[in-house]
């Protein structure tokens, strides 16, 4: 079983706290916080950075709702909407079907009530 103490180095380094995870509706909820080290030069939160805080949302919301059964994104697109600045981002991330091997996915990153970035995935249960 998947172990919310245990939760992968990733989220640790990208500052992941505030998890909130709805069996019911089969989404999480993480804040993360972006710090000044995951700028680009021009100040504002690199693309992969956010793309890694989506993609950590939608792995561990695989996981959770496969009862602890790993499981690994085999494709990932994202759409930048807005740039991302220093501080918290509030991630949501939902099933829009849930195969038994396969697991299609969507995240949506957002700050100060601004949909920042949005990324769909496929992950294959092993």
């Amino acid at each position: 079983m998947f172990d919310l103490k245990n939760l992968p180095p990733i989220h640790h380094l990208l500052n992941g706290h505030d998890l909130h995870w709805d069996k019911d509706l089969a989404q999480i909820h993480v804040k993360y916080i972006a710090l000044e080290s995951f700028t680009n030069p021009r100040g504002t939160i690199e693309g992969g950075m956010i793309c890694a805080m989506l993609d950590d949302a939608m792995g561990l919301l695989a996981t959770l709702n496969q009862s602890g059964r790993p499981s690994t994104t085999i494709n990932l697109s994202m759409d930048f909407f807005r740039p991302c600045h220093v501080g918290i981002v509030e991630t949501k991330a939902y099933f829009i079907k849930e195969g038994n091997k396969i697991l299609n996915i969507e995240s949506e990153a957002w700050q100060n009530n601004k949909l920042v970035a949005k990324s769909c995935a496929a992950f294959m249960v092993l």
